[in-house]
């Protein structure tokens, strides 16, 4: 049996739309009367949208679901159906703790309670009939003011360990703010968490070279081979990975076609930048969409063959920041 890493999903998008829908009508949640059959629900979820931003939106969604209370319900079952039915062996899974908080605390008790957040997903990513290796990443966004990102950023050191990385996530924008960001960066890489962060995914403006200096990943970054290839040779020299989502593109409307990553594709390899094929939103995407699906859509679109998925299989592995043990992804 094939094992898989996956490097970058989101706990927003992580979990199958039919969960998502059971746990509504658990909670008997208002957003049902809008959506009384599932049907319904399926076909507004994982609908395509016509920018990240408007992809973006649906993730408060979703992240208000996974309060406090409610995170080992989402937990379990992201293990559970990680392990089973996607051979997964490691997974990178990435979120905002911040956003997870309850909203009707003031500003400094969500502050404190972003701890606790990191604590409860911390326990219930080790179920014992599941044995996956979760690791944990916390994000920044470029929403949200400087002192909330410090503050991610001391709850991420002081959990080091079970969190083993940071990203820059969010839409594109605000890229008057670069500095910081890569400031952030560096004070995370100092103090022994590995970074990536989401750069050059709808377009080439937020991509500043300043970053790479901070970087141990890139997520997504297609824009870089296929707008600024000049780039990729200072990737190469820094070893920095791109996380490549194939279905996520066509969803957010970045690409019309999964074989237009076939110039992402050859000009890394070209280059010497490693890829390592990931999931980004799975459960936001048409069913089924799962790690084994992003690498038949690749071959069936001629975009690697199978020598070439061999050496991905083994990538994510390699590039993965919280994995020491031996991959049998061959």
């Amino acid at each position: 049996m094939a094992l898989y890493a996956d490097l970058h999903r989101h706990l927003g998008g992580a979990l199958h739309p039919r969960i998502i829908y059971k746990f509504l009508r658990r909670t008997d949640h208002p957003i049902l009367n809008y959506f009384p059959d599932y049907d319904g629900f399926y076909n507004w979820f994982t609908r395509p949208c016509r920018t990240l931003e408007e992809f973006v939106k649906i993730h408060s969604l979703v992240e208000e679901l996974q309060s406090l209370e409610h995170l080992p319900y989402f937990c379990l079952r992201l293990c559970r159906g990680a392990y089973t039915f996607e051979n997964l062996q490691y997974l990178e899974l990435r979120y905002n703790p911040y956003f997870r908080t309850d909203h009707k605390l003031t500003p400094a008790k969500r502050l404190a309670q972003m701890h606790l957040i990191v604590e409860v997903i911390t326990m219930n990513l080790r179920p014992a009939d599941y044995p996956i290796i979760v690791k944990q990443i916390l994000c920044f966004d470029r929403r949200l003011p400087l002192k909330i990102n410090e503050a991610i950023l001391k709850v991420a050191q002081d959990n080091l360990g079970p969190v083993v990385g940071v990203d820059l996530a969010g839409p594109e924008i605000n890229t008057e703010k670069t500095e910081e960001w890569i400031k952030l960066m560096a004070r995370a890489r100092a103090s022994g968490l590995k970074t990536t962060c989401h750069l050059g995914e709808t377009g080439i403006d937020n991509v500043d070279p300043r970053y790479f200096a901070t970087l141990d990943r890139i997520g997504h970054g297609i824009h870089i081979p296929l707008q600024k290839p000049s780039m990729l040779k200072e990737l190469s020299k820094r070893q920095i990975t791109l996380e490549v989502c194939p279905t996520s593109y066509k969803q957010t409307g970045v690409l019309k076609d999964f074989s237009e990553l076939k110039t992402v594709f050859n000009r890394c390899r070209e280059a010497g930048v490693a890829i390592a094929v990931c999931t980004d939103n799975p459960g936001r995407n048409p069913s089924p969409c799962t790690l084994p699906g992003e690498y038949e859509r690749l071959i069936d679109n001629d975009v690697i063959d199978f020598r070439q998925l061999k050496e991905i299989q083994g990538e994510a592995f390699r590039s993965a920041f919280g994995f020491a043990g031996t991959s049998r992804f061959l």
